[in-house]
């Protein structure tokens, strides 16, 4: 997937910013408290959308991002998947569901999943990429290179699954181990007395 441009409305300090990214490898930086982060994290909420819970923090990121000097509290960004097949994302930060346009600017939202607590996870079913492994592997911010051990797991574990069974959600020791219980349970080892073996 390639993230081709996208347009902040209104997001934290920034307003009315269009930014354009490269094919490849694309570095965002400036003084401290520029608005590099904030970019980051628009990125992240157009995709999967704002949290309107604290999660330990004082406020939550919907609190957080409010636009400083305007109500518009919204963004637009275009992206590209690996088919070459073109969409457009269009988020109100305060609405629960996007908007999500195909590339002759149809509004094809109803073509996926609504999950009560988290609305249209789009990017999840297109790619099937959650917001734990796009956070932790395709942005990254300067204060957090570190990766706490539930995300490092996580990747750790869909790595794992794509080299031993070629599919990120299927776990060649979970299955391996599932089918030597079916085994004992059901035919016994050269032990078992009552079972056929």
């Amino acid at each position: 997937m390639i993230i081709d441009n996208f347009k902040i409305n209104g997001f934290g300090k920034i307003i009315n910013k269009n930014i354009s990214l490269d094919k490849n490898v694309n570095i965002i930086y400036g003084k401290n408290e520029s608005g590099k982060s904030t970019i980051l994290k628009f990125i992240n909420c157009m995709f999967y959308g704002i949290s309107k819970n604290k999660n330990g923090k004082d406020i939550s990121d919907l609190e957080k991002y409010k636009p400083w000097k305007t109500e518009e509290f919204s963004g637009k960004l275009k992206y590209i998947l690996d088919n070459n097949q073109e969409f457009e994302v269009y988020r109100e930060f305060k609405k629960k569901n996007p908007i999500i346009y195909n590339s002759k600017f149809e509004d094809i939202s109803n073509n996926f999943k609504i999950d009560k607590t988290k609305g249209i996870d789009f990017l999840s079913e297109q790619i099937g990429i959650d917001e734990t492994i796009f956070s932790n592997t395709v942005i990254t911010y300067q204060d957090e290179i570190k990766m706490d051990k539930i995300a490092q797991n996580s990747i750790i574990q869909k790595i794992s699954n794509i080299v031993s069974s070629g599919d990120e959600n299927i776990s060649f020791k979970k299955t391996l181990d599932k089918i030597n219980k079916m085994q004992n349970d059901e035919v016994g080892t050269d032990r078992t007395i009552r079972k056929t073996y």
